[in-house]
């Protein structure tokens, strides 16, 4: 799909070449460049240490690429590399502020001279800052947004997700930023410098608890793997399963476990504001489960469409019926590994999921990518109008038809960048988020936290698509707008006469965006699935838990919001392609597939026959120690319920730890200064992983009477790679986000002023200019009908008489 597109990754860590093989997986022409050592990755999940063609790591994130070593510190190298960049549609770079000039490649000079050029900086902490300079590894990087908090048990250490987690949030964001530019790129002839931050690209995905924090001053710590009863992992006769039901399933949960006295009962109807019936709602589950074995829970279920999960291995996913079925498995033949499995993209485009081509070795393609430098490179004239740059998707409009988390996420993106976005809601069917009116405040549901912060840059309009007329004002709509989206069950927008043949017909430029939680076709179409149990489904929740646990669940319903980062993504693709064939597409984002290629690598490690380590708690198996401290308990901070009532008091600090060398370590002694350290066995990896219960014991005596952010900037300054474990509260106050300007101010007509967050893609040449805030229910009717359907005032009378359109939930 993107045969004609050239992306030169200089990136050295898993964010950038995540995003740089998403490139390559469509077509793109990705060289990967190279230092004479290999990137950085060639030395980490290696089956062979010194072969920098061993890494399991590398093989995955860098399928489909070319790789050329050149060596910026030396004259010749530096002007290849400046040679390549020239022909470069896309650069992504991963250094730290300032290193690329450095060394002669300046990337506002070849913006200068090539308008059209998209470079996407990607770093732990953003092009600015007072933390613009530190180091993170997966650990570190996972504690500096918030996600680290959040994961794990109450009375336990944070836990750190499987892998490489937020180095493969903000690697989705690099993706569906820059595909973003690009097509603006093209239609405008200017390009843009998209700073990504990984802690905000964290930052901006914690679920209810970011939101909370930012408007009612609320935090939130780990819940453990069951924050309710039907929202938890349970054990079963031969494993685990998940369940995670909204309230609108719950009924459907009670069928299935054979206790359907319990529907209707207002008092466990939903649990959020009844916690005192969970723990007899969870013994009854409880009871159900350990009766059944996983198969038979999941088989079980899907006849009532409860929401169970299973929580697959990574070679039970390998032999997964449905993605065999679907040829989601590609097998390719790497000279070193061997024959190994990769996953297919987790999006369709008109049915296609990309290509799969083995990892380069070291320097495999340095002669032919030189031998190319000498071909000129056009250099497109701006061709916008004189002025500031429009945004990227100005004049771009958007149906966004999903609720909850994932889809409305996908379409702030959209809205952020400037897509003219309206969020459809029915008048009997609102968004599930933004919670019911209450007697003591009728016009609750417009000031859902939780809805305001994912929905905010749009325009609402609450339309029955069940009523002829409301389905009628809903194609018309169809007819002037470029995008829709809906998540809803499989079936549904057929149903309704609005699948893509359907609106295809009534505009062929038209791009629909699907997003099911497992599959469209096949026996898991009908499955219902939300964030845990898509991201349970999706292998990850396997990997993870404390030595010698259960699977654990992650802090926030993960598959929610990389799946809407990715929808984002695929839709700037699909407008993209657009501008040269005319014509819409139909774009499928495979919500549980997506959560796959992100623990791909355990995928190709088992598939090679030398899996990974699973459940180790914060161990890493290439670094030690590495590890999260207590330090000094902070003045408290409270989590309050829907009444704004605090219902748990937090004092707990922490600090991520991750040496990641030998060089580390003897700076990490130096600082610590304990003589215990100085022992001649812990001078190499092999050796301190041994004694890693002993060094654990010494660091944690030295961090606990420690200050948490004050521990990490010593050890930062000192090269060693550590943060501060901050929760959605301490972020709000967060220095470096604050100095960063990342909570802008918004006034909404329900709720007053509040935060809320920055786009997590910054532009240079786009800079923010402020948000509009979330839409109340049915706000914009009146004015959307007219703009998008043509709908004269009377008419519009007649569909608000008719109950069609609505500005209160019934």
């Amino acid at each position: 799909m993107l045969s004609d597109v050239r992306v030169v990754d200089l990136s050295t860590d898993v964010a950038g070449a995540y995003a740089a093989k998403l490139f390559a997986s469509l077509g793109a022409d990705v060289v990967k460049v190279e230092a004479a050592g290999g990137d950085p990755t060639r030395r980490l999940a290696t089956i062979e240490p010194g072969n920098p063609d061993a890494s399991i790591l590398f093989a995955y994130l860098n399928t489909a690429k070319r790789s050329v070593v050149l060596d910026a510190g030396t004259m010749d190298g530096a002007d290849r590399i400046n040679a390549l960049v020239r022909g470069a549609d896309i650069v992504i770079e991963s250094g730290a502020p300032g290193e690329w000039v450095l060394q002669g490649i300046d990337f506002e000079g070849h913006r200068a001279e090539k308008s059209s050029l998209v470079v996407c900086s990607i770093t732990p902490f953003g092009q600015n800052g007072p933390r613009a300079h530190w180091r993170t590894t997966a650990l570190t990087a996972l504690a500096s947004g918030g996600q680290l908090m959040l994961t794990g048990e109450p009375e336990l250490e944070p836990l750190k997700t499987a892998g490489h987690q937020a180095y493969y949030q903000a690697g989705l964001h690099a993706f569906s930023s820059s595909m973003t530019a690009l097509f603006a790129a093209r239609r405008t002839g200017i390009g843009d410098h998209i700073d990504i931050s990984i802690q905000e690209a964290q930052v901006a995905s914690l679920e209810a608890a970011g939101p909370a924090a930012l408007v009612r001053g609320a935090d939130a710590e780990r819940a453990g793997n069951q924050a309710r009863a039907i929202w938890g992992i349970y054990e079963c006769a031969d494993g685990y399963v998940g369940l995670a039901s909204m309230a609108r399933q719950t009924p459907s949960v009670y069928e299935c476990i054979g206790h359907p006295e319990l529907i209707g009962d207002p008092g466990f109807a939903n649990l959020l504001l009844y916690p005192e019936n969970n723990d007899f709602i969870a013994a009854l589950i409880g009871e159900w489960v350990a009766l059944r074995t996983a198969r038979e829970i999941y088989t079980e279920s899907d006849a009532y469409r409860a929401p169970f999960a299973m929580i697959p291995t990574p070679r039970d996913l390998l032999e997964w019926e449905p993605l065999v079925a679907a040829g989601f498995w590609r097998e390719v033949e790497h000279p070193v590994l061997g024959r190994h499995a990769l996953p297919a993209l987790s999006f369709a485009i008109d049915g296609h999921r990309g290509i799969n081509k083995r990892a380069p070795l070291l320097g495999e393609h340095t002669d032919e990518v030189v031998a190319e430098l000498t071909k000129p490179s056009p250099r497109p004239a701006r061709t916008q109008t004189p002025g500031p740059p429009k945004p990227l998707l100005d004049g771009i409009r958007v149906l966004d038809l999903t609720q909850v988390w994932a889809g409305p996420y996908g379409a702030r993106f959209l809205a952020d960048m400037g897509a003219d976005v309206v969020h459809i809601e029915g008048p009997t069917f609102p968004d599930a988020v933004r919670g019911a009116a209450r007697p003591d405040d009728p016009r609750a549901f417009d000031k859902s936290s939780y809805f305001n912060e994912y929905n905010r840059n749009k325009r609402g309009l609450a339309l029955d698509l069940q009523h002829p007329d409301g389905i009628g004002a809903f194609r018309r709509m169809v007819a002037n707008v470029d995008v829709v989206m809906e998540n809803w069950s499989v079936g549904v927008a057929e149903g309704l006469g609005i699948g893509y043949a359907d609106l295809r017909a009534i505009n062929p430029r038209i791009v629909l965006a699907q997003m099911p939680a497992f599959s469209r076709e096949g026996s898991e179409a009908s499955r219902v699935g939300f964030g845990p149990s898509i991201e349970q489904m999706g292998g990850i929740v396997a990997l993870q838990g404390y030595e010698g646990g259960p699977p654990h669940k992650s802090g926030i319903s993960y598959g929610d919001p990389v799946g809407g980062i990715a929808a984002a993504g695929a839709i700037a693709l699909a407008l993209w392609r657009r501008e040269t064939t005319g014509e819409g597409s139909h774009i499928v984002v495979y919500q549980r597939d997506n959560v796959i290629g992100l623990v791909g690598e355990y995928m190709l490690a088992e598939s090679i026959g030398r899996p990974l380590p699973v459940r180790i708690s914060n161990r890493d198996f290439d670094f030690a120690p590495h590890n999260v401290y207590r330090a000094r308990d902070d003045s408290g901070r409270g989590q309050l319920n829907l009444q704004g009532e605090t219902i748990a008091e937090y004092n707990d600090t922490w600090v991520a730890v991750s040496v990641d060398s030998d060089e580390a370590w003897r700076r990490l002694c130096a600082v610590v200064g304990n003589p215990r350290l100085q022992d001649r066995r812990w001078l190499s990896v092999e050796g301190r992983r041994t004694s890693e219960p002993e060094i654990n014991e010494i660091l944690a005596a030295w961090v606990r009477p420690q200050e948490s952010n004050a521990c990490a900037l010593v050890l930062q300054e000192a090269g060693v790679s550590a943060c501060p474990v901050l929760s959605p509260l301490m972020l709000v106050n967060d220095e470096h986000l604050n100095w960063r300007e990342y909570y802008p101010t918004v006034t909404h007509p329900a709720v007053g002023e509040h935060l809320s967050t920055r786009p997590v893609w910054r532009l240079s040449e786009r800079p923010f200019a402020g948000h509009r805030p979330a839409p109340c229910f049915g706000e914009h009717n009146s004015e959307v009908l007219r703009a998008f359907a043509g709908l004269t005032d009377t008419e519009i009378e007649r569909l608000a008489e008719q109950r069609v359109i609505a500005d209160t939930p019934r």
